[in-house]
């Protein structure tokens, strides 16, 4: 489905994702750029992508509340998994210890 422009920044205003500027004339705030809900770095609205919380394929709906704004290095990086569970996997590759480092061989 795509999303349009409004609707990207229905989405931010919902989740408190945005950047505003204020005209000085009139009062009115427009959205200038928004924070991945991920990873936390600015872009345009533009730029970003809607992701699902939770994820379609897990039952996901389409409703406001399980909608965000990511970037798409985050979006391809998340994929079909919920938050918690990227969170998991990161952790999870970064512990890890190779083998054969040359920590732990015996020296001669």
């Amino acid at each position: 489905m795509g999303y349009t422009k409004k609707d990207k920044s229905l989405i931010a205003r919902g989740r408190k994702q945005y950047i505003y500027t204020e005209d000085d004339w009139t009062g009115q705030r427009t959205i200038v750029g928004c924070y991945c809900a991920i990873c936390g770095r600015k872009f345009s609205l533009a730029d970003l992508e809607v992701d699902h919380i939770k994820p379609r394929s897990k039952r996901g709906s389409e409703k406001p509340s399980n909608l965000q704004l990511v970037c798409p290095r985050c979006n391809k990086e998340k994929g079909s998994r919920t938050k918690r569970q990227t969170t998991a996997a990161k952790r999870k590759t970064t512990t890890t210890k190779r083998k054969g480092s040359t920590a732990s061989r015996k020296r001669r």
